[in-house]
């Protein structure tokens, strides 16, 4: 639980979400609707381009070279090594990774990675692929 709340007061801490900007005139103050908070960290996170890592559990370990990517890691002993060797077409890929005891190696990146999904559920599996 301590691991969780730390991630979200970490992901919450490097949130960049702009002000909305308000005429001056009376009429459109109190026409002003209020924005819950989570409302903004949610179109935040909806529109934050680059790389970003969640993390729940013990011992998780990722290691990324990339420009864009979201990584979701549930669960103790879970390892990532990912090199994107094409910085001109970054890869978005998204993987989720379920269990324990799970490795996913990834080297090089291609036009058959982009958008590509990875999902990892259960205990003592491995995945590696290797681009050249």
């Amino acid at each position: 639980m301590k691991n969780i709340l730390s991630t979200i007061f970490a992901l919450l801490g490097t949130l960049t979400v702009s002000a909305q900007q308000a005429d001056n005139s009376l009429t459109n103050n109190k026409e002003a609707q209020k924005v819950h908070p989570e409302t903004l960290i949610l179109n935040g996170l909806n529109t934050m381009s680059g790389t970003y890592v969640i993390q729940t559990g013990n011992y998780n370990q990722v290691d990324i070279e990339s420009q864009q990517m979201q990584v979701n890691q549930t669960g103790d002993h879970q390892l990532l090594y990912y090199t994107e060797t094409s910085k001109l077409e970054p890869s978005n890929m998204n993987i989720n990774m379920e269990g324990a005891n799970n490795y996913i190696e990834i080297y090089g990146n291609n036009s058959i990675m982009e958008n590509m999904s990875i999902n990892v559920q259960g205990n003592d599996r491995s995945v590696i692929i290797r681009n050249y």
